[in-house]
């Protein structure tokens, strides 16, 4: 991983999520998301630290919960791309959220989870990881060695497929 100096010396835990974690999670991350979709959050954050196919991975400092991270061992590929991207992504797994509080950015954070998440699929032997991102692709490539591997229409945004084999 490619941190910097800064990034090193911020000190929080990485924590694979129970059940047990979700309302203060949902309390603690809530606030830096769209009011509108904070309902789909809840929702997602309650499946993924209940069923053993995927996981979600939440970050603490000074007992708040300040980021999390979801992935999933195989998602549908998006319908509107080619087959050879969707025969590469056939088997990896499956990114599906990635955020960490807007004062907590730039501190290595989202690094630590994104390593939690290639532990956690080669542990489930997964050949590799896929996400979709819209702003992101060129930091997953710097710092992670994610490939583009083409773009996605969703809700008419432009959004960039990468993978990264592990």
């Amino acid at each position: 991983m490619n941190y910097n100096p800064s990034e090193t010396e911020f000190a929080c835990r990485i924590i694979s999520a129970t059940p047990e974690d979700v309302s203060q999670a949902y309390y603690d991350l809530k606030r830096d998301m769209n009011p509108d979709f904070v309902h789909v959050f809840l929702d997602k954050i309650q499946r993924y630290a209940l069923k053993p196919d995927r996981a979600l991975f939440l970050a603490t400092h000074q007992h708040t919960f300040i980021a999390f991270g979801t992935i999933i061992n195989h998602s549908p590929p998006p319908e509107n791309i080619n087959k050879s991207t969707t025969h590469i992504i056939n088997g990896y797994a499956c990114a599906t959220g990635l955020m960490v509080l807007p004062e907590y950015r730039k501190k290595g954070v989202a690094s630590q989870i994104i390593e939690q998440w290639e532990q956690w699929a080669r542990r489930k032997n997964l050949p590799g990881i896929w996400l979709i991102t819209r702003q992101m692709s060129d930091w997953y490539q710097r710092s992670f060695h994610y490939s583009i591997q083409g773009t996605t229409l969703r809700n008419g945004v432009k959004k960039t497929i990468l993978t990264k084999h592990l």
